[in-house]
């Protein structure tokens, strides 16, 4: 699998000079309890991309920890800033060796426990396109998503409370193929789907359902959103 991490949004430096992803969460910085609890880290990750902003604060935030903590990764280093994360994202598939692998998009900023096998959701399932792990929620910060009687998806919406099942951070798609006509799909939706005139991801998994494919949710349990908790 792929896995590309996006952290070129405006957030991940604060006003104090500090990255987001070096908080220490649980003993461990951010990053690392995010990326490491997940139950597909390991053998099966192939590929590792990080996106991040060229600024000072990210380059020395890379050089100082990114190559040791991750030494096999690749890192893109953007000139500015995107029109989203939809878009960050992207950016990292110019690294990719495998288009044909399951590819996994983590904001990296939500902790869960979810018992999700991603290679063998795909290879069970020829008409699945991608995976959103989810919670249940309310709050208006977080993506939706709908889904009918068969839990496939209908809709997915960014910071529109279009139900109780939020999304937790984590898109997965079965190639990336898959991924650039949903981006596609997104840009040409942008009207409807775009987010104070930014693209995220989420509302990306409307793409894949315009591909004919299935959607589907993998519930997390232990749902730890990490801007809300004082965890050191």
């Amino acid at each position: 699998m792929i896995v590309i991490v996006p952290l070129a949004g405006p957030d991940f430096e604060g006003d104090d000079g500090l990255v987001k992803s070096e908080r220490l969460v649980q003993g461990l910085p951010l990053l690392r309890r995010a990326l490491e609890s997940r139950a597909w880290w390991g053998d099966a990750v192939a590929q590792l991309i990080f996106v991040l902003r060229d600024t000072p604060r990210s380059r020395q935030f890379a050089r100082q920890h990114l190559t040791s903590w991750y030494p096999t990764a690749d890192t893109i280093f953007l000139s500015a800033g995107t029109l989203g994360a939809a878009f960050s994202a992207a950016a990292g598939l110019s690294l990719i060796r495998d288009p044909d692998a399951p590819l996994i998009v983590d904001l990296c900023d939500i902790l869960f426990d979810v018992d999700l096998d991603v290679a063998g959701a795909f290879a069970r399932s020829a008409g699945l396109g991608g995976i959103a792990v989810t919670f249940e929620s309310d709050r208006p910060k977080y993506s939706y998503l709908t889904f009918d009687d068969r839990g496939d998806m209908l809709a997915a919406r960014e910071k529109v409370v279009i139900s109780n099942v939020a999304s937790a951070g984590v898109y997965i798609f079965r190639s990336s193929v898959v991924f650039l006509r949903a981006l596609a799909g997104t840009v040409e939706q942008r009207e409807t789907l775009a987010h104070n005139g930014a693209l995220f991801v989420c509302p990306m998994l409307n793409g894949v359902k315009d591909q004919g494919l299935a959607v589907r949710a993998a519930a997390a349990s232990n749902v730890i959103d990490v801007a809300d908790a004082r965890l050191v």
